[in-house]
């Protein structure tokens, strides 16, 4: 591997941001020759979908899609415990209720029998995370969403080009989020990207991102707004945010993605240094990768046997070594927490009386978590040989422990 670095941005930035000021317009603008435009097209043609709509962030796509499927107040949400808390908090902004389903303790990644525990009357979808750029098992996931006449959202914040079955993530569910904030496989610092094959569903969503004005680039002609007796109207025809994508994001990200292919070959590398530097320990064990995928980590996940990330954080500072302890669980941290204790959603939504958020709640996922650490293989690593010298350090520490 070359220990050269591979820069996140470079000229190719530079000319799309600079070709954004000389058209003195920085608005997402909807013609052929907005960036945005040209980065939704080249992205829905990468991916195989027929809608694409790009966003302001990760999380306003989060919220887009569950909007998109029609998801509102008091409709349940199945969602993972285990990933960055947008996943969940989506719901809670659209009035819905989050339910959290376990997880596999070898990927931290939701599972069909898990799906299936939490079904009720009022669930209406499922959010299926590819946690760390592994993708979930969607065939049986799907399985169990039909059976229960479930939407299936797929969360692709950090899978970008992973592949189930030789099918990329983000083509299975419904409707897929991404995102394209700075730590991403690509980014324009932050973005959100949407897509679907159901044009009800990028419709609903677009309205959503636009404070309910009917900009539509595909699918049926936009209704328009009429007047009220003698007065005017905009046309926001429904509830809505503004979601906008910006010109300068679609810019840089469209650059971005021309990258994908080197980025991810540069992850690959330094994924190969670590399992190559920590394999053949008996307390530590590297990823899990289901049968037929193609993962393409954005954290690489160790899991330690015999001795807790907490523990092992100790043992680590003698060494100098540090360690991240930062698996989150969305229904411990003190929103979910309130919301016990006031028995409603911040949205005043009422919890219904089987629904709770507290210790306990997954015990496969808060037993994984104590035992599982993350480990960042950005391409944008300036010094790969940082990576391997404190591969080497976490070995030596986990091998003393293991005398």
């Amino acid at each position: 591997m070359s220990d050269d670095p591979i820069q996140i941005f470079d000229d190719a930035e530079l000319e799309a941001l600079r070709a954004v000021v000389e058209s003195q317009s920085a608005w997402r603008g909807m013609g052929e020759d907005s960036p945005v435009t040209q980065f939704e097209d080249t992205f829905g043609e990468r991916l195989g979908r027929k809608y694409v709509l790009a966003l302001s962030s990760g999380t306003a796509a989060n919220e887009a899609a569950l909007a998109g499927i029609g998801i509102g107040p008091g409709d349940e949400v199945i969602c993972p415990p285990c990933t960055f808390i947008a996943s969940s908090m989506s719901a809670l902004t659209l009035g819905a209720v989050p339910v959290f389903a376990d997880v596999d303790p070898r990927t931290l990644i939701i599972t069909a029998e898990s799906i299936e525990a939490a079904v009720t009357a009022k669930a209406k979808a499922v959010v299926v995370v590819h946690l760390n750029g592994q993708p979930a098992e969607m065939s049986a996931i799907l399985e169990v969403a039909r059976k229960h006449n479930l939407a299936v959202v797929e969360d692709c914040a950090q899978a970008f080009d992973c592949t189930y079955r030789d099918r990329p993530v983000g083509t299975f569910g419904s409707v897929a989020s991404f995102s394209l904030q700075q730590g991403k496989q690509i980014t324009s610092g932050e973005g959100g990207i949407i897509v679907t094959d159901d044009p009800e569903v990028y419709e609903r969503a677009s309205l959503y991102c636009n404070c309910g004005m009917a900009w539509y680039r595909y699918g049926r002609e936009a209704p328009r707004a009429e007047p009220v007796g003698e007065l005017m109207t905009r046309g926001h025809f429904a509830m809505g945010h503004n979601y906008r994508m910006t010109a300068w994001q679609g810019a840089v990200a469209l650059a971005q993605l021309g990258k994908m292919e080197r980025f991810n070959a540069r992850r690959a590398e330094l994924v190969d240094l670590l399992e190559n530097s920590l394999a053949g320990l008996s307390n530590l064990q590297l990823a899990h990768r289901y049968a037929d995928t193609l993962p393409i980590y954005w954290n690489y996940p160790l899991r330690t046997v015999g001795i807790t990330t907490h523990d092992l954080e100790a043992a680590c500072e003698e060494s100098k070594v540090t360690i991240r302890r930062d698996i989150e669980i969305n229904y411990l941290e003190v929103v979910y927490r309130q919301m016990e204790d006031e028995r409603c959603t911040p949205v005043g939504v009422p919890l219904p009386d089987y629904v709770h958020y507290g210790l306990g709640l997954c015990p496969e996922a808060e037993a994984a978590a104590r035992y599982t650490t993350s480990v960042f293989v950005h391409h944008g690593m300036t010094d790969p040989d940082r990576l391997r010298q404190w591969a080497t350090g976490l070995r030596d520490v986990l091998t003393r422990l293991n005398g």
